[in-house]
């Protein structure tokens, strides 16, 4: 019996120690069948301490762990106290102390003023929660900001009450009766006395101002009367329950049969944090079994005094100022002489950093090691140094030679290997720049031969921000390995996995969804979830035709009517291009599959049969979105459900998905039944008939609870056998090869923000073994550099991504790069940086282990294999002398003729062939085979207010395929919502007419047509569309307008109409269209003629597929659109455009559209079209008109001008 220490600054050591004291031999049999139990500070401790037993012994079997001691303590109440239902209701969990908070504060805010006195406890902190919400009116909204920020306050007050019963709610001082100690805390609130704030606050070198004190105070009013009111009683049980256990052990008719439950030995493995109440709990049960403590110590030395230096100097500087402030006479004789017996007294010696690196970020460790150093006595226990003494003869090995020794750094004296690659220290420009120089650096370290195999499972990549990092990671690391590149295996410890969080995503969909816009895009998003389609029996392609029929049916935003009244002026009724309406289309449109009215409803006309089952699905999930419309505003509603019961609900959602066999689910099971339990057993605290069961809490915050533990997902930080990804801080102190540590920049590491709110314990002094998450930050740091087996690499972002300038590391970066500045030499093969930005990151002595890397990856100075940097003003006076030389001519990306293969026969469309020839650009692309890609269109997410351009051509296309007696309702799916859609109605049934007016001019009806072949010669035919009865004149009706292009169509129909009759008589005959605007009539050629001017469009058609022809007829026909027309004048005997029609040609086509308000990128007459673009790149586009125009536009164009008129 008695409490053991066995420190090394070598985990393996300790792993020894381990094995030592769990192979000793025992006088009983039976001895090896019983558990050995094991403390571990994090789940990473247990996963490596098991894997390293396994390899000492094979295997690894009949070992059970706990989670630091406080697991620990409470399973050996579990085990010896033989009411076991009161121990586990007493262990209150910390998120259930915040529903209880949350519960006791809500009350005092229901009200829409604050209705507290001003001197009651709670007023500043219910104050604070209605200040909050001060800038939003009256209602709802309000309401909701204030039960938010409720909630946050009773998040951070449950962490701090967690912390205050572990750190300030013991008895330091074995008190005989009522405990008098200044630092506990809960016990002086118990009995509603307030705390010495005056005397307990930190005393620095400056006075604590008024303001402060005060504010302090008034923490601790409100605190106190929390706990006093609601958490008191349950702490005198916990107190209770560890009474009743040390009275069973210090028993001794009980003791016996209490240790019977009770592990012979309990070996503890290294510690990250040691509350004195918990060390107190092993020294008292070291009296009683065998506790074994391996402590990692990064130092042989005695430490537990050394303070950081920086903090002694203001230190120092304090106490000489005191005594200044009373001896105002006093001479520099009497301060040097009253500090030094001032030092004698306060034991200085002892208490000098000796080593800064260790001092300043190893607090928490000499904490720890200064709580340990009170068992070196040997009184209670053996004291067991294991340390060892080899380092390797690197700088990183340099460093933890001297932190092992505690030696004091001596400027300049180690001089740098110019091999020595142990510390890098990574310059980049943005996050995913550092990830993307890691993974070449980790190739290339993973690929360097070495006596022992380097192996991914030998990398640890710490980062401070794990979960904003990770879709970088996923990115750059792909998760399968492809043929593009080498495959590296890498696992982000402590992340849910994305197929859970998907999962998640779909469940909490149905109820999500109708709480916003609830568009289509929204639906979208949802529905394309794998899990989505999984639990509604649906693939990929029926989840797109669901989309497709949806968006074809009318659907724009909103669920259904109830769902738009929510955001719709009373006055506005018009609830159509609801999801609810496109559906009842569709429905519809299965039994009546025409576009007419049934019942007030628009049928939808394009059903197919396989859609029937599409549309069943989509009643469903309509039912499924309906039925949880109310779930998350039931609170504001006056209908707040009890906690359990919000439960029950998301989990028998979760189980309907699970039933679909979505096994990803699984982890999100657990976590509602583990809040579950832990409801059904915190009810035992509550009265008979206000069971914390019965807590009421709004459904979102529920949520928040699940999806905060679903994401953190602490249990799985732990060594993954691959490359690992951390949070720094989560898998420590354990070693590793190479450890990497990531954005360590100012701001980002150390976290500043986890700092917790209202917290006490930093506002006041502090005590040995508190801990902060600063410090543990810091303390990590210090851990990576330690355990580094061989390298350490440091990333960090040192200049700005937007503007280049140097950006300074984090301060911890910093300190440790002073050090190395401090112990390193200057050596004469370390070359000076001629790089002007390494002068301004780096000490001259540290440039060999900077690595400054170029914003993209494949700069090429990044493969200049150069020894040292190029200078910046080298550089520029290259470009200089560059830009100064006589400017080259590019070479285009097309410079020759394409070869086109020639089929035995060619049969063409007409309708495509006069695509194409008007827009050469689209023909050559499409003859190479190259798709010119664009980005999709997103779809219009919002009803239609007004009509455009495009919705009004719409309507007067459907217009003009129905008879006379027509009602409005048919087109509902597209008149704009609200009053305005009879306004659209009655013009657009105006310019219907007016246009069948216009028609009635030349025939009753337009003409009806037919398809004939024109043979053009054996090898090619062309299918053209002609008038299906002979006629004088081909009459139809366009509801477009009269555009350039849309005349050379008609010109182009009118040709082969021609060509196809081959009649004497062609001359009398008339093409009509009758646009939405203008009239278009061409006539007096004869069928020769057209033949004629044919072959000319068909040697374009053949040109055009070989080279660029820079012609769009949406370009040379633009005068016809304000009735003016080109000119030509015969020069060499070619007829060439005038010089008038040259510069309007050329300026139409260099238009930038800068007040159009056109896209551009969408005209086919100017040389910012996307096609244009992409085929003219690094080729005159100028010339290539002009030359187009002199060969071919005279043939094409000047006929046109000719025999086509607009009227």
């Amino acid at each position: 019996m008695g409490i053991h220490v066995i420190q090394s600054q070598r985990l393996d050591v300790l792993v020894q120690g381990v094995m030592a004291s769990i192979t000793q031999p025992s006088p009983s049999p039976f001895q090896v069948f019983k558990t050995q139990h094991f403390i571990v500070p994090s789940p990473a401790q247990e996963q490596w301490l098991t894997q390293k037993i396994a390899e000492q012994q094979g295997m690894t079997a009949n070992y059970q762990f706990h989670q630091r001691i406080r697991g620990f303590q409470w399973y050996a109440y579990q085990q010896v106290l033989e009411n076991k239902e009161q121990v586990r209701k007493a262990n209150i969990p910390r998120l259930i102390l915040k529903w209880r908070i949350h519960q006791a504060l809500q009350p005092f805010i229901r009200a829409d003023q604050i209705n507290l006195p001003v001197d009651h406890p709670l007023y500043s902190i219910v104050q604070r929660i209605y200040a909050s919400a001060d800038q939003l009116q009256q209602g709802t909204e309000k309401q909701l900001k204030k039960q938010s920020m409720l909630y946050w306050v009773a998040e951070q007050v449950s962490q701090l009450f967690n912390h205050y019963m572990v750190y300030r709610g013991h008895c330091q001082k074995a008190c005989q009766g009522q405990c008098q100690c200044a630092g506990n805390w809960l016990s002086a609130w118990g009995q509603n006395k307030a705390l010495d704030i005056e005397n307990l606050i930190s005393q620095t070198d400056q006075q604590t101002s008024a303001f402060t004190l005060q504010q302090t105070e008034q923490l601790e009013a409100w605190q106190r009367w929390l706990w006093q009111n609601y958490f008191h009683d349950d702490f005198v049980e916990i107190q209770g329950i560890d009474a009743d256990f040390w009275h069973l052990l210090d028993n001794d008719q009980t003791r016996s049969q209490a240790l019977a439950q009770l592990p012979n030995q309990v070996i503890v493995f290294t510690l990250l944090d040691l509350p004195p109440s918990q060390l107190q709990f092993l020294r008292r049960l070291g009296q009683y079994l065998d506790v074994v403590i391996l402590h990692y110590n990064p130092s042989q030395e005695y430490w537990a005094d050394s303070v950081d230096p920086l903090w002694k100097q203001r230190y120092d500087l304090g106490v000489k100022e005191r005594f200044i402030a009373k001896n105002p006479k006093a001479t520099d004789a009497e301060i040097a002489a009253f500090f030094e017996s001032f030092s004698l007294g306060f034991n200085a010696l002892n208490r000098e950093s000796r080593h800064p690196l260790l001092t300043r970020l190893g607090k928490q460790a000499r904490d720890n090691f200064s709580l340990l150093s009170q068992l070196a006595t040997g009184e209670e226990g053996k004291w067991v140094d294991a340390f060892e003494d080899y380092f390797p003869e690197t700088l990183l090995g340099k460093i933890q030679s001297d932190i092992f020794y505690l030696a004091e750094p001596v400027a300049a004296e180690y001089a740098l290997a110019a091999d020595d690659v142990s510390i890098q220290i990574h310059v980049c420009h943005s996050s995913l720049r550092q990830l993307e120089v890691l993974k070449e650096q980790l190739l290339h370290w993973l690929s360097q031969s070495d006596t022992t195999p380097r192996r991914p499972s030998d990398i640890l990549i710490l980062t401070p921000n794990l979960a904003e990092l990770e879709p970088l990671i996923r990115s750059v690391f792909p998760a399968v390995a492809n043929d593009h590149e080498v495959f590296l295996p890498v696992k982000i410890a402590g992340v849910a996995q994305l197929d859970a969080l998907n999962a998640w995503r779909s469940v909490l969909g149905r109820m999500q969804l109708t709480q916003a816009r609830f568009t289509q895009d929204d639906f979208a998003d949802w529905l394309n979830l794998s899990a989505t389609q999984q639990r509604y029996g649906l693939d990929y392609s029926q989840a797109q035709r669901i989309l497709s029929l949806l968006n074809e049916a009318g659907f724009k935003r909103g669920l259904d009517e109830q769902h738009l009244k929510q955001g719709l002026s009373a006055d506005d009724q018009d609830y159509r291009y609801s999801f609810k309406f496109a559906l009842d289309r569709l429905a519809l449109g299965i039994a009546v599959p025409a576009h007419v009215m049934v019942q007030q409803t628009l049928s939808y006309a394009l059903v197919q049969p396989s859609d029937f089952e599409l549309i069943g699905i989509l009643i469903q999930i309509y039912q499924d979105l309906s039925a949880r419309r109310h779930w998350l505003v039931a609170h504001e509603q006056g209908q707040g459900l009890p906690v359990e019961a919000w439960l029950t609900r998301i989990k028998a959602d979760v189980q309907e998905f699970e039933q679909a066999e979505i096994v990803a689910l699984k982890t999100v099971r657990e976590i509602i039944q583990k809040q579950e339990r832990m409801l059904t057993l915190a009810s035992y605290y509550e009265d008979e008939e206000t069971q914390l069961r019965q807590i009421s809490l709004p459904l979102p915050y529920v949520i928040e609870e699940i999806q905060r533990t679903l994401e953190s997902q602490s249990a799985q930080v732990e060594p993954t056998g691959q490359i690992t990804f951390s949070q720094i801080g989560q898998i420590r102190p354990l070693p590793y090869r190479l450890i990497v540590l990531l954005n360590l920049d100012t701001g980002k590491f150390p976290n500043r923000d986890s700092h917790i709110p209202f917290d006490l314990m930093d506002a006041l002094r502090q005590q040995l073994g508190d801990r902060s998450r600063l410090e543990d930050d810091q303390g990590a740091f210090l851990d990576a550099v330690l355990l580094a087996q061989e390298q350490l690499w440091l990333f960090y972002n040192g200049f700005d991504i937007n503007d280049g300038e140097v950006r300074e590391p984090s301060s911890v970066l910093q300190n440790f790069r002073d050090h190395l500045a401090l112990i390193v030499g200057t050596s004469a093969e370390i070359q000076h940086a001629d790089h002007v930005e390494m002068q301004k990151i780096a000490p001259a002595q540290l440039y060999p282990l900077y690595h400054l890397h170029q914003l993209q990856p494949f700069d090429p100075l990044g493969f200049v294999a150069e020894s040292k940097p190029i200078r910046y003003q080298n550089h520029w006076f290259h470009v200089a002398s560059q830009i100064q030389q006589p400017k080259g001519e590019r070479q285009a990306w097309v410079d020759r003729a394409y070869p086109i293969e020639q089929d035995e026969m060619t049969i063409l469309e007409s309708q495509q062939w006069i695509q194409d020839v008007t827009f050469p650009a689209r023909l050559y692309l499409k003859t190479l085979g190259v798709e010119n890609l664009s980005a999709t269109e997103l779809v219009d997410q919002s009803e239609p207010l007004l009509l455009d351009g495009l919705g009004k051509y719409a309507i007067r296309h459907f217009l003009q395929q129905q008879d006379e007696q027509i009602s409005p309702s048919v087109l509902q799916d597209q008149l704009p919502v609200g009053k305005v859609q009879h306004s659209a109605w009655q013009q657009s049934r105006l310019e219907q007419q007016r246009l069948m007016e216009r028609l009635q001019q030349y025939a009753a009806a337009p003409t009806a047509t037919t398809q004939r072949v024109w043979r053009v010669s054996k090898q090619l035919q062309i299918a053209c569309v002609t008038p299906k009865q002979l006629a004088q004149d081909w009459v139809s009706l366009d509801a477009s307008s009269a555009r350039a292009k849309r005349l050379a169509k008609v010109w182009l129909e009118y040709l082969l109409w021609l060509a196809v009759l081959n009649s004497e008589t062609a001359t009398e005959k008339r093409r009509i269209v009758v646009f939405s605007d203008h009239t278009v009539i061409c006539e007096g050629l004869s069928s020769a003629q057209a033949q004629t001017y044919l072959r000319a469009w068909l040697q374009l058609w053949q040109d055009a597929q070989q080279q660029p022809v820079v012609l769009p007829a949406a370009l040379l026909l633009k005068p016809l659109e304000k009735a003016k027309q080109h000119e030509w004048v015969e020069l060499d005997s070619k007829q060439i455009l005038v010089e008038e029609s040259q510069i309007q040609i050329l300026k139409d086509w260099n238009d930038t559209g800068d007040f159009s308000g056109f896209d551009m990128t969408q005209n086919e007459a100017c040389k910012l079209h996307r096609d244009w673009q992409f085929i003219l790149q690094e080729q005159d586009a100028a010339a290539l008109l002009h030359y187009a125009c002199d060969h071919y536009a005279y043939a094409l164009y000047q006929p046109i001008f000719e025999f086509l008129r607009v009227e």
